[in-house]
């Protein structure tokens, strides 16, 4: 598999899409011709063998996702026709039979053209998103979970407010693919509208987390970059204008929920007692309690000899008391001269944390940030673009019939590193 391939797909009108199964062993392609055709991967000869055509769509069939294999082998289609299908392989059935692989319920919801479809992450439940021209996306679980007959919607999310039609352009989704991240995030980008949301799903009901910068342009295709131990997500967008734009963002609700004080993050509702904070800081002052030993053994000093002259004229009046009380307060002031100024100055410095802690959870919860705007040559429109399987590299195809692949340098920009013309493959 490490050398270029022609695959004589044989579809009688435009490939819309190519999906690879999870392993890369299975290829699913779907065109206007309102077919779907799936192949397997030869390890002996290292060709792609038909494993079944199927006429799956009353009209173009436009985008394909494979669930993970631990639900079997799942292939949903969706269509111009506004549905969604849901296809499984019967194993027991002969390949090319044209029974091999069993079309499930159509999911009829949408009133528009369903132009994206994704599967959720394994790690939540067998689900798929589907986005359409009407404005919404909808997620989809099977009632049963073994048979996979009838699908039902969960909950959906009102992307365009009042509505949408063919008109408006496609919708696109993607989901997050981590797992020790927060769960159950996805991304819409909307064609006409031209913006870009994150969304999470919780109790049951999607959320809205943050919206990307406004675009000036359709936005046709969006990917969520799997995170591979980064502190960051990385979210890419293809445009109408022939930009490809990237974007990092913090989604951790720990975060937004820490504050800094001294030299260490302590989340909300932690024991925060003085005692732990004059423990916790640092030991930059080391000269102060230096000072602070001597002035104490001094004052010891001092002490020992009023105690000697108090003993000297035990058993005095009234007068004797009031000069007790008096030498007492000003034993107490020289104490709080030397300590209470460090007292204060500790809880000044925990006011100023606390007032910047806030500040910084404020600015700390979802948020996104641009950190590359490629602009494609020539400028035509980009129409998908994906991340491979630890997100450091990023393709892309467009108008022009060229798929390009793009990787971040050490400086930290995106530079183009292959591209592969229509016509000369």
């Amino acid at each position: 598999m490490d050398q270029d391939q022609s695959i004589p797909v044989n579809h009688d009108d435009f490939i819309h899409d190519i999906a690879y199964n999870f392993y890369g062993t299975r290829l699913a392609t779907c065109g206007s011709d309102r077919c779907i055709k799936i192949w397997d991967w030869n390890r002996q000869t290292g060709l792609w063998i038909l494993n079944e055509s199927i006429s799956a769509h009353d009209s173009s069939v436009v985008r394909l996702s494979w669930a993970h294999p631990e639900f079997g082998q799942v292939l949903a289609s969706c269509s111009l026709d506004c549905t969604v299908r849901i296809w499984v392989e019967q194993e027991t059935n002969l390949k090319n039979s044209g029974t091999r692989w069993r079309g499930l319920t159509p999911l009829t919801d949408s009133k528009a053209a369903v132009h994206s479809i994704a599967f959720a992450p394994e790690y939540t439940s067998l689900s798929i998103a589907t986005a359409s021209s009407d404005g919404k996306v909808r997620l989809y679980s099977p009632t049963d979970s073994v048979r996979l007959e009838n699908w039902t919607v969960n909950c959906f999310i009102d992307f365009v407010p009042g509505g949408a039609t063919d008109a408006d352009g496609p919708l696109s989704v993607s989901w997050c693919k981590s797992r020790f991240s927060s769960p159950h995030m996805l991304v819409v980008g909307g064609s006409r509208h031209k913006n870009v949301k994150i969304f999470q799903l919780l109790n049951n009901a999607f959320v809205e987390l943050a919206e990307l910068a406004q675009y000036d342009s359709h936005v046709l295709d969006v990917d969520w970059a799997p995170t591979m131990g980064r502190s960051y997500h990385l979210i890419a967008t293809a445009c109408a204008d022939g930009h490809i734009r990237i974007y990092k963002f913090w989604s951790d609700p720990e975060l937004a929920g820490t504050r800094l004080t001294g030299s260490l993050f302590v989340r909300d509702g932690d024991d925060d007692d003085g005692d732990e904070e004059a423990r916790d800081q640092p030991r930059d002052d080391a000269s102060d309690d230096d000072s602070i030993s001597d002035d104490s053994i001094s004052d010891d000093d001092d002490d020992d000899d009023s105690d000697d002259s108090d003993a000297s004229v035990s058993g005095g009046g009234g007068g004797d008391d009031e000069g007790d009380a008096e030498s007492e307060g000003s034993d107490a002031a020289a104490t709080g001269s030397v300590f209470g100024g460090t007292a204060g100055q500790k809880r000044r410095t925990r006011a100023t944390a606390a007032a910047a802690a806030a500040a910084a959870a404020a600015a700390a919860g979802p948020h996104s940030e641009l950190v590359s705007d490629i602009s494609v040559q020539p400028s035509v429109p980009i129409r998908r673009i994906r991340w491979n399987s630890t997100g450091t590299l990023l393709v892309s195809s467009s108008d022009d019939g060229v798929v390009r692949m793009w990787r971040m340098t050490p400086s930290g920009t995106w530079r183009e590193m292959a591209a592969v013309s229509a016509e000369s493959a």
